[in-house]
């Protein structure tokens, strides 16, 4: 377990008096298992848990540095799972059944919190539970050693299915104001984004390029020169402002059909092979054609 005992749980929640951490085990398993299946997936979870192993004498800067990097994630995931478990329980912690219902446990030195007060203490846990879910992602998306055992993540998809890889970035491409876990979320409007609204102009195809590019960071020089633009359409139709989001898609689309051969994923798809048929079908329009339209 992540925390497997009440002296971790306590450097967390500074609230907790007393010693029986059995009151809070069940909602710090639940925590746990939310954290695994939600955030950090099965594969990084098992390495969050598992038993640090001591380094060699002769441990190379590299093996330092990524186990400094690990024990730093574990912390941000105890993090997450403290806030979670106790807020969650914060209704439950002091209540016991009995036979004409529930009583809430009473001491000669305490007497019980009022609604109010317990309903700001979990609002307040669900905020930090909120800030340290912000943290431990942000953390995740920039510690690349850990990807590997992050990719069974809903999370980590994300980085590899679209052509924005952070929720700051994101930001930067549009104005958004939810958080990582909602982030999360948007990978449907995002997945309808990138299929029916950007790859029927672009070709699936260049799309499929971009996003192996940009997962394996080796972007080429014409890629990057509509990524930005792209990325803005990406964004903006994420979010359901198409028309600003067809404006940039419409400069990506300018830039493919004026040098085809700098992107020759599009120039091979089958858009832009109906493109050039259609353009070798078309009368020329010259002086010496039976229609000659002016102007034109």
């Amino acid at each position: 377990m992540l925390i497997p005992s009440l002296d971790i749980f306590k450097s967390f929640i500074p609230t907790i008096v007393g010693e029986n951490f059995s009151k809070y085990s069940a909602f710090v398993s639940n925590a746990e298992l939310w954290l695994k299946k939600e955030i950090s997936g099965i594969e990084l979870y098992k390495k969050l848990v598992a038993p640090s192993a001591e380094l060699p004498e002769d441990a190379t800067e590299l093996q330092k540095a990524e186990a400094a990097e690990l024990a730093e994630a574990v912390k941000f995931a105890q993090a997450v799972v403290a806030y979670k478990a106790y807020a969650d329980g914060v209704p439950h912690f002091d209540l016991v059944e009995t036979e004409s219902g529930f009583a809430v446990v009473g001491t000669g030195n305490f007497a019980p919190a009022s609604q109010q007060r317990v309903a700001a203490l979990q609002a307040g846990m669900y905020k930090k539970l909120s800030e340290a879910v912000e943290t431990f992602l942000e953390y995740l998306e920039e510690t690349t050693s850990l990807h590997d055992e992050w990719k069974s993540s809903p999370t980590y998809t994300l980085l590899s299915e679209t052509y924005i890889v952070t929720l700051k970035e994101f930001c930067r491409h549009v104005q958004y104001l939810g958080n990582r876990m909602e982030f999360v979320t948007l990978k449907p409007s995002m997945l309808n984004a990138i299929h029916l609204k950007i790859e029927p102009v672009i070709s699936a195809e260049l799309s499929e390029v971009i996003i192996e590019e940009l997962r394996d960071d080796e972007l080429t020089i014409p890629n990057e020169d509509i990524i930005s633009d792209l990325r803005f359409a990406f964004a903006n139709f994420t979010l359901g402002f198409n028309e600003i989001g067809q404006a940039y898609l419409m400069r990506v689309s300018k830039k493919l059909y004026a040098n085809p051969d700098d992107y020759p994923a599009f120039r091979d798809s089958d858009i832009y092979q109906a493109y050039v048929a259609s353009k070798s079908r078309a009368p020329i329009n010259t002086a010496d054609a039976p229609l000659f339209f002016a102007g034109i």
